[in-house]
């Protein structure tokens, strides 16, 4: 075979990396193609899923459909007319009444647990507690605004059980949760209902869910009077820092209580016979001064008697004796033995 031609030959190598390098490039725009595909997804709207309706068979559960989810809160509640709502002038509305107060620990600034808002997604709030309505009664709850939302559930702002499920024209269909402690919770307008009368419930109990573009009356009773929701829930608008109460100190066993001083009263002297006390209660017990007359110096003066001021003997001080040193005594010489 001529050289340069055949299997190992210039253009056999030239080839071969092109077909290398073609794969390469095919990879390095995927990134670039998955971008473009996840901008599509998202302008004609590929990612909304489909799933089953939440509601029985009257409101078509049947069927498959598309439900519309919570979407971002708008920045503020929309405000209609109490008088075009559902129920009209008289919706969530009654007489003035002065309630009881309920026990400090149950107020939201005092740390209470006991309520919770009932809604995890709302609009705003449409009406405070206490706005006037006609013939001189007020609205008794606070409504949310649903305005834009669709499918929202509710639920139990407290644990409790169920003690009313009914429909009327003040509060639509509406569910009351008896909380313990005289408390009641009352939740009006839904647009369906998932509990009965006698049914347990917990604060994430799903009661009903509300009406599309509509709001929720969320009324609190104590004791069966309606009060303002907002001392005991975190309302919009009206917020409350709680603070924790300062418990008073426990005596642990064994402390003693140390008792108060008491002011001790100095006894009066008594005193003795040939004596006149000094008046105003002096210690004193020395006679009072005699006037001596005087023939030359007019009316007589009074010579105050000498008080002997006691001399303080010092204690005598002891200096100790030093014993005498025995001067040592003289050496004497050991006689040589004499000679015999």
């Amino acid at each position: 075979m001529p050289p340069g031609k055949g299997f190992y030959g210039p253009k056999y190598r030239q080839k071969s990396s092109e077909r290398r390098v073609a794969p390469m490039a095919l990879l390095a725009g995927v990134p670039l193609l998955a971008f473009i595909a996840w901008i599509g997804m998202c302008q004609f709207g590929g990612g909304d899923s489909v799933t089953p309706s939440a509601g029985g068979p009257a409101d078509g559960g049947g069927s498959n459909q598309k439900l519309v989810q919570p979407t971002e809160l708008p920045k503020v509640a929309p405000t209609r007319d109490p008088a075009k709502k559902a129920g009209g002038a008289n919706e969530g509305s009654a007489a003035p009444a002065v309630a009881e107060k309920p026990n400090i620990n149950e107020y939201l600034i005092a740390g209470g647990k006991r309520f919770e808002l009932p809604l995890a997604v709302h609009a705003g709030v449409e009406e405070y507690f206490g706005a006037a309505r006609a013939d001189g009664k007020i609205h008794t709850g606070v409504d949310f605004s649903l305005v834009g939302l669709k499918n929202v559930p509710v639920e139990s702002a407290c644990d409790g059980f169920v003690v009313d499920v009914a429909t009327d024209e003040v509060l639509g269909t509406y569910v009351t949760i008896d909380c313990g402690a005289d408390f009641k919770v009352v939740l009006g307008w839904l647009a369906s209902l998932r509990v009965a009368s006698g049914n347990n419930v917990s604060k994430a109990t799903v009661v009903g869910t509300a009406e599309t573009d509509g709001f929720l009356h969320l009324e609190l009773r104590y004791k069966g009077v309606p009060i303002d929701p907002k001392d005991f829930i975190q309302i919009p608008g009206k917020e409350i820092v709680p603070w924790t109460p300062t418990p008073s100190p426990t005596p642990r066993p064994g402390d003693t209580a140390t008792p108060s001083p008491t002011n001790t009263s100095v006894p009066t002297a008594t005193p003795r016979p040939g004596e006149t006390p000094i008046p105003g209660g002096g210690g004193s017990n020395e006679p009072e001064p005699t006037a001596t007359p005087s023939p030359t110096l007019g009316p007589p003066t009074a010579t105050p008697t000498a008080t002997s001021t006691p001399t303080i003997t010092p204690t005598p001080t002891r200096t100790p004796t030093r014993a005498p040193t025995l001067a040592p005594r003289p050496n004497t010489p050991t006689p040589l033995p004499r000679a015999q």
